[in-house]
Protein backbone atom coordinates (compact mmCIF):
# COMPACT_ATOMS: atom_id res chain seq x y z
CA UNK A 1 0.00 0.00 0.00
CA UNK A 2 2.76 2.39 0.96
CA UNK A 3 4.17 1.95 -2.55
CA UNK A 4 1.30 2.83 -4.37
CA UNK A 5 0.68 5.77 -2.50
CA UNK A 6 4.20 6.89 -3.45
CA UNK A 7 3.82 5.65 -6.65
CA UNK A 8 0.55 8.58 -6.44
CA UNK A 9 2.48 10.86 -5.24
CA UNK A 10 5.29 10.53 -7.89
CA UNK A 11 2.61 10.48 -10.77
CA UNK A 12 0.73 14.00 -9.14
CA UNK A 13 4.42 15.81 -8.86
CA UNK A 14 5.23 14.87 -12.15
CA UNK A 15 1.82 15.87 -13.55
CA UNK A 16 2.18 19.62 -11.48
CA UNK A 17 5.54 20.14 -13.24
CA UNK A 18 4.11 19.08 -16.52
CA UNK A 19 1.57 21.34 -16.16
CA UNK A 20 3.60 24.27 -14.79
CA UNK A 21 1.43 24.98 -11.78
CA UNK A 22 2.72 26.40 -8.88
CA UNK A 23 2.95 23.33 -6.31
CA UNK A 24 1.81 26.06 -3.55
CA UNK A 25 -1.91 26.34 -3.92
CA UNK A 26 -2.56 22.31 -4.09
CA UNK A 27 -0.12 21.32 -1.12
CA UNK A 28 -1.75 24.13 0.90
CA UNK A 29 -5.74 22.78 -0.33
CA UNK A 30 -4.40 18.94 0.59
CA UNK A 31 -3.07 20.33 3.69
CA UNK A 32 -6.59 21.86 4.89
CA UNK A 33 -8.61 19.41 3.98
CA UNK A 34 -6.57 16.82 5.73
CA UNK A 35 -6.93 18.99 8.94
CA UNK A 36 -10.49 19.64 8.04
CA UNK A 37 -10.83 15.84 8.23
CA UNK A 38 -8.82 14.47 11.08
CA UNK A 39 -10.26 17.95 13.14
CA UNK A 40 -13.81 16.01 12.18
CA UNK A 41 -12.89 12.85 12.91
CA UNK A 42 -11.40 13.42 16.17
CA UNK A 43 -14.48 15.00 17.12
CA UNK A 44 -16.77 12.46 16.34
CA UNK A 45 -14.43 9.81 17.70
CA UNK A 46 -14.59 11.68 21.57
CA UNK A 47 -18.57 11.99 21.23
CA UNK A 48 -19.23 8.46 20.24
CA UNK A 49 -16.40 7.28 22.43
CA UNK A 50 -18.26 9.09 25.32
CA UNK A 51 -21.82 7.83 24.21
CA UNK A 52 -20.73 4.16 23.45
CA UNK A 53 -17.64 3.47 25.51
CA UNK A 54 -15.90 0.17 25.15
CA UNK A 55 -18.31 -1.05 22.29
CA UNK A 56 -17.19 1.68 20.00
CA UNK A 57 -14.00 0.47 20.24
CA UNK A 58 -14.35 -2.68 19.46
CA UNK A 59 -16.56 -1.52 16.46
CA UNK A 60 -13.37 0.07 15.10
CA UNK A 61 -11.16 -2.84 15.75
CA UNK A 62 -13.33 -4.92 13.71
CA UNK A 63 -13.87 -2.69 11.22
CA UNK A 64 -9.93 -1.98 11.08
CA UNK A 65 -10.23 -5.77 10.49
CA UNK A 66 -12.76 -6.29 7.85
CA UNK A 67 -10.54 -3.48 5.87
CA UNK A 68 -7.35 -5.56 6.31
CA UNK A 69 -9.00 -8.95 5.10
CA UNK A 70 -10.68 -7.27 2.34
CA UNK A 71 -6.96 -5.98 1.02
CA UNK A 72 -5.80 -9.38 1.86
CA UNK A 73 -8.58 -11.38 -0.24
CA UNK A 74 -7.77 -8.93 -3.17
CA UNK A 75 -4.87 -9.78 -3.47
CA UNK A 76 -4.51 -13.65 -2.86
CA UNK A 77 -7.44 -13.50 -5.54
CA UNK A 78 -5.61 -11.30 -7.76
Amino acid sequence: FSVATSIDALAVGLSLAMLEVSVITPAALTGVVTFALSMAALYLGRRLGQRFGKRMEIIGGLVLLGIGLRILIEHLAG
